[in-house]
């Protein structure tokens, strides 16, 4: 692949030009046209749009199949055709599961393939054989094949038979899924031993078990885990190697016996055994061991006549650098982008060419596969690495890639179903979306990354992107050597935001522009009315004297600010800062205007009930109103505010779900502050002027690399919202757990009346395809009225403490 430096007189690099990807087209057939011209893809989401793209390259028709879940997923849009395959919700099986409602519906088509992306069906070899009996092309491994090498215990047994040269790890040969002797083979090999889901990968069925007492509940989850991914609850046991690499070698074979090596990965960045952020090459290989586990990855390969896309797997031991094979994954992997970015090759169009019986070795450029630059892919998950990476689920308001010199291009992809308005489900993988780029040297793409992962704008649900440039700019990242103990060993640093400098008093600064945005909110939004500025003020209020409520003021609390300890604030008063304008920004379009900050005063704390926790917001208040007569509240330095440019970004507000979106660029003292914001546009209207009415605002700033959520309120509003908080908190203690998003009860640990202490786990529930374990935060007696099965909606309690 031509690489093409430009230089300026200095003889500084100022950008680099790539030829775009080799494009393999499938071969034809007797009649002259191409052996595949439809391809049903069996799967959804950010894959199934990868498919579909090359599908386009190639002139190919694509066929999506959704759910009833799912039907507003960019898939569904850019493929040619789309059939709604039911529900999930609403059926007795996932339809992404259902073998001859699949089969049934590329038939009904008139498709010659199915592509079955990765996970669901990618690894099932009876679909593989299904399709091929119903005179279809199943796009990846053969059945036999699928059989032998996709599962890890049948690959492990044939290897031992027919390729003892290759290093396995040691483990438990035999079949048997009983607890104890599961065990005594762990004491024989020694713990800490790992436990595995023979079906599938994608770190789901998998526990590391320490300790002989944890065998039998880790295998317990692991085979439940198993089971409901991969339709089975087969689990294998070896033995876990503490100080290693996840290092993968990606493979094409064809039907003609030819096997490509495309080269390494280095997946070791993982939680939960899943990994996050992938790179090529590995920059911890020396060439030799590089070469030697490609070798042997194609010997794996041609033992069986491997055809289509695969993964070689191996462990590698940093203090003995012995690599061991691990696993074979019989499909394309999430991380196939890297590759493609250093090799210069479509994997995809490589699998439909060698599906349709093409040649590997027909295509020069596959005869010397060489690693050009360097590619770093990192999965966007919806998650809170602060709540042990718990999924979350909800709407993204606002989806905007990074601009500029770090929009997707050539060295910058991303990979999504999601736009602006999508949903996250609780239904799917809580990965959103795969950010790729690509960069001459490893450096240089980590730092690439970054400022892409900074500038990324997905605001509403909570996500994993600033834990991840905490890992890239991580030290302990750019030292080679790094392990799959890398995330949970520098856990605390990595939760802390990855640039603290100055972030308190940035934070300050920040909370200028939500005020701002609903402020002027009439002048940008031309479409919407004021009501009357009156209509819900409580019954029986009455303003005091000199209440300066009619004051150009307001109220900014942050929700969730990343904070220096890792953790996220609160909407808390202490939070809170109060804006006040020197004068009216109504009918301003321009110029600068003078803004006073205030900390709200927290007031007087007490332990009394309910009566005085009105006082003291009472009390609160008038410490305000004071501060704004006194003129305290305006005796510091005003800031220098004038709005550089407000460019609206998406949303309707003709919709009732709508969201007003905009890129904002203010200057404060004379330095810029961009913010990419969202607001609900059906409430935007019915606050401009209101006194008691509170507003969310949620801005993406670049300069952090993160969304923060405010509240915005009047002064009577936010003692309004003070108060009721108050009178809820007051001697309250956490001893009652709700869902936290909809779920099912998989197990209930403990009996009604057990005894519990704060921190034990009381039951273990499935949302987004992840097990979570619920713990109590107080001690008492134990008390649920639900059993394993039970679906559970978002917020209803699913135990107590009495």
């Amino acid at each position: 692949m031509a690489v093409t430096f430009t230089q300026d007189p200095k003889g500084t690099d100022v950008s680099v030009l790539r030829k775009p990807l080799f494009v393999a087209e499938p071969p034809l057939g007797k009649d002259g046209r191409p052996i595949i011209r439809k391809v049903l893809i069996a799967n959804r989401g950010e894959i199934a749009c990868r498919i579909i793209q090359t599908c386009r390259k190639l002139n190919i028709t694509s066929v999506a199949v959704y759910v009833d879940e799912d039907a507003s997923s960019l898939h569904v849009r850019d493929a040619d055709e789309a059939i709604n395959i039911g529900s999930i919700d609403r059926s007795a099986r996932n339809p992404f599961l259902d073998i001859e409602l699949l089969v049934q519906t590329a038939l009904s088509t008139c498709a010659q393939a199915i592509h079955p992306g990765y996970g669901y069906l990618s690894e099932n070899a009876d679909f593989a054989q299904r399709v091929h009996d119903a005179g279809l092309i199943f796009i990846g491994p053969s059945p036999s094949a699928m059989s032998t090498l996709g599962d890890k215990r049948s690959s492990k047994d044939y290897l031992r038979a027919h390729a003892p040269e290759v290093p396995l790890i040691p483990g438990f040969s035999g079949s048997s899924q009983d607890a104890e002797a599961l065990g005594r083979v762990a004491t024989e090999i020694g713990f800490p031993v790992m436990l595995k889901a023979s079906a599938g990968g994608g770190g789901k069925g998998m526990r590391i078990v320490r300790e002989a007492g944890q065998l039998k509940v880790e295998l317990e989850r692991a085979q439940s885990e198993a089971r409901r991914s991969f339709g089975s609850d087969d689990c294998i046991l070896e033995k876990f190697i503490e100080s290693s690499k996840h290092v993968e070698i990606q493979i094409m074979g064809d039907s003609h016996g030819h096997v490509v090596s495309f080269l390494d990965r280095d997946c070791s960045v993982q939680r939960r055994h899943q990994k996050v952020i992938e790179e090529t090459p590995c920059a911890f290989l020396t060439e030799a061991t590089r070469q030697k586990m490609s070798e042997t990855a194609v010997r794996v390969a041609k033992l069986i006549g491997y055809e289509n896309a695969g993964t070689v797997e191996f462990v590698v031991d940093i203090k003995t650098n012995q690599f061991y094979f691990l696993e074979v994954n019989a499909r394309l992997q999430v991380e196939h982008p890297i590759t493609e970015e250093v090799t210069g090759v479509d994997l995809v169009s490589l699998q439909l060419f060698v599906a349709a019986g093409g040649s590997l070795k027909s295509l020069p450029t596959l005869g010397n596969v060489t690693q050009n630059g360097h590619a770093i892919e990192c999965r966007l998950c919806a998650e809170n690495p602060e709540r042990e990476f718990f999924p979350e689920h909800g709407k993204i308001h606002l989806w905007l890639p990074a601009s500029g010199p770090l929009a997707p291009g050539r060295d910058i992809r991303y990979e999504t179903a999601i736009q602006t308005g999508s949903s996250v489900s609780i239904y799917f993988d809580s990965m959103i979306a795969k950010l790729v780029v690509w960069a001459p040297t490893r450096a240089l793409a980590i730092e690439k990354m970054a400022q892409v992962l900074g500038q990324t704008a997905c605001v509403g649900v909570k996500t994993n992107q600033l834990f991840m440039r905490s890992c890239l700019l991580n030290p302990a990242f750019r030292d080679p050597s790094y392990t799959t103990a890398f995330i949970p060993s520098h856990l605390n640093e990595l939760l802390q935001p990855p640039s603290v400098q100055g972030l308190p008093e940035f934070k300050t600064i920040a909370s200028i522009l939500p005020s701002l945005v609903v402020r002027r909110l009439p002048d940008y939004a031309t479409a919407l009315s004021r009501p009357k500025p009156l209509r819900n003020v409580r019954m029986q209020f009455r303003n005091q004297r000199f209440d300066p409520v009619n004051i150009h003021c307001d109220v900014t609390t942050t929700v969730n600010w990343p904070s220096q300890t890792g953790q996220e604030v609160d909407s808390a008063p202490e939070n809170a800062v109060m804006c006040i304008w020197k004068a009216s920004p109504a009918g301003v379009s321009s110029g600068v205007e003078d803004v006073y900050l205030f900390p709200i005063p927290n007031g007087n704390t007490t332990t009394d009930e309910e009566v005085s926790a009105a006082a003291e917001i009472s009390a609160q208040y008038n410490e305000i109103s004071q501060a704004l007569r006194t003129g305290k509240a305006t005796s510091s330095p005003a800031y220098q505010v004038q709005v550089i440019s407000w460019v609206p970004a998406h949303g309707n507000p003709a919709l009732p779900d709508s969201w007003l979106t905009s890129t904002i660029e203010i200057s404060v003292n004379g330095s810029k502050l961009t913010g990419h914001v969202a607001i609900p546009s059906t409430r935007a209207h019915a606050f401009a002027g209101q006194v008691d009415c509170g507003q969310r605002i949620y801005c993406h700033f670049p300069s952090i690399g993160t969304h923060v959520e405010f509240k915005r309120d009047t002064l009577l509003s936010f003692a309004e919202s003070n108060r009721s908080a108050a009178k809820a908190n007051k001697g309250s203690e956490q001893k009652t757990v709700a869902a936290p998003m909809p779920c099912k009860v998989l197990s209930v640990l403990k009996k009604n009346g057990d005894e519990v202490k704060s921190g034990d786990s009381v039951m273990v529930i499935e949302s987004m395809k992840m097990e979570v374990n619920i713990s109590v935060a107080a001690s008492g007696k134990f008390q649920t009225e639900w059993k394993t099965g039970d679906a559970v909606e978002e917020g209803k309690i699913l135990c107590s403490i009495v």
